[in-house]
């Protein structure tokens, strides 16, 4: 490990304790529970046609793999638990059938900058299924110099033959799904994944040349340990991956059923949840890794570490990015895509998807176009969440709004995170401390003009900040 340096943040627990309660996570704002079905499959097709003309501007993919052999007790993902290559095969027709509908509507824009495959298990599918749907894509789009392709990896099911083709066709980033190495927390979350499987993947991706390695990690399983935790943490660092990321366990049975399987009693208790996430920051930075938002860290040389540097962070359903794509396409169950300041979701259950994009090509159920308001606030939290800051001469030039006019009762809420140390004001911006980072969720409701009044009187249901 590394010498300690300035960057080494260590988080006071009252401060955990304090501001832990229920909150959105920002991967996008407005945030989903606030979309509704008036937006659907006739309103995206409209909107990717008025897409088309800025056939110069490159997009961003993302396509979902749903498919798990096993369910994790803890997963909180759209997934479907099968081992039937019928049934992968049969969703790979429709999932084509998609990406030629949309591609059509698209018309000449058809560059993409950023593609990425998620789960689920996308490497549930063999050499011939990742054969099929990545030649889809490359029939239909091409690709930007310096794009980024990547993809979920469970180790469990992982193979090299997988990994060498994935290569083959330009897959440069892998993220390993790690959680903890302890064997009786991962007995408790129902996924058995012993340390020497995910360091044999790890070495392989690193030998094929995969220039960015992510290992999340997860906080708050059944039977974590402060101490246990620990060791995963510095095992970890010893295999330096560029990126890891460190997400809070939502335990939510009531949403997701299979959640039941999970005993509340083996569950850490709060206070031990709050030193788990406070150790987790403390070891990474203390390694030389950089904060990136409340709960990712990268390497002082990761793509990552210099975009928040200069500014150019960015984050979308595809998580913290460089590749500033104005549209995302989502393809398969579940997706979710942001065309022309809107958000679009495609249904998230398999028969549901498979059924509507047979009827229209299409599978879009619900979603939102954005006001005015919701594009100025939509920038200033992704400002925060991504880069720490917000410079107010550039919401002034992007806007034309004046923060001190547009945002007079945000700002005075914003007084116990300033006095708490979180935030410092000046005459040219907003900037969120080392101390900050990992309450910048917080920070970010300030912002969001939803929570206060939510839809219909229904307060969304969120996990906890912390």
């Amino acid at each position: 490990m590394s010498k300690r340096n300035a960057d080494v943040t260590s988080i006071p627990i009252d401060l955990l304790r304090k501001y832990d309660r229920p909150g959105p996570r920002y991967t996008s704002y407005p945030t989903a529970p606030i979309w509704n079905g008036e937006v659907d499959s006739g309103t995206y097709r409209g909107t990717l046609k008025a897409a088309s003309v800025h056939s110069d501007k490159p997009l961003a993919i993302y396509c979902h793999i749903p498919f798990c052999r096993k369910r994790c007790f803890y997963c909180g993902c759209n997934t479907y638990v099968s081992n039937s290559q019928a049934r992968a095969d049969e969703y790979l027709d429709r999932l084509i059938h998609e990406i030629e509908t949309v591609a059509n509507l698209l018309g000449e824009r058809r560059t993409v900058s950023q593609l990425h495959f998620g789960g689920g298990t996308p490497t549930f599918l063999d050499i011939a299924g990742l054969e099929k749907i990545i030649g889809a894509f490359e029939k239909h789009f091409t690709f930007t110099d310096g794009f980024e392709k990547s993809i979920e990896l469970d180790p469990r099911v992982t193979t090299v033959e997988q990994l060498e083709f994935l290569v083959s066709r330009g897959f440069n980033r892998a993220s390993l799904g790690v959680q903890d190495f302890d064997p009786l927390v991962q007995e408790a979350a129902g996924r058995i994944q012993p340390e020497a499987r995910v360091k044999e993947i790890y070495d392989h991706c690193r030998r094929l040349g995969f220039k960015g390695i992510n290992f999340d990690l997860i906080y708050g399983l059944p039977n974590q340990t402060v101490e246990g935790f620990a060791k995963t943490i510095d095992k970890v660092i010893a295999m330096r991956p560029d990126r890891v990321a460190v997400y809070s366990f939502a335990y939510l049975p009531n949403l997701k059923s299979h959640q039941h399987l999970i005993s509340p009693e083996a569950l850490p208790s709060t206070e031990s949840k709050y030193r788990l996430f406070a150790q987790s920051i403390e070891k990474f930075t203390d390694a030389g890794y950089r904060q990136i938002g409340m709960d990712h860290f990268a390497l002082p040389e990761d793509e990552l570490s210099l975009a928040q540097d200069d500014g150019r962070l960015h984050r979308n359903f595809m998580g913290y990015t460089v590749h500033a794509a104005e549209d995302m396409i989502g393809f398969g169950m579940s997706a979710i895509g942001y065309v022309e300041n809107g958000f679009f979701q495609n249904h998230s259950k398999l028969d549901e998807y498979k059924q509507a994009v047979v009827d229209a090509g299409l599978a879009v159920y619900r979603g939102m176009t954005l006001s005015h308001d919701d594009l100025v606030r939509q920038y200033v939290i992704a400002s925060l969440m991504c880069n720490f800051r917000l410079r107010f001469d550039a919401l002034r030039k992007r806007f034309n709004v004046d923060y001190d006019q547009y945002f007079p009762q945000q700002h005075v809420k914003l007084a116990p995170f300033i006095e708490d140390g979180f935030i410092t004001v000046s005459d040219s911006g907003l900037d969120i401390t080392p101390l900050g980072r990992t309450f910048v969720r917080n920070i970010a409701m300030t912002f969001d003009a939803y929570l206060d009044f939510p839809q219909e009187g229904k307060r969304p249901t969120f996990s906890q900040t912390i």
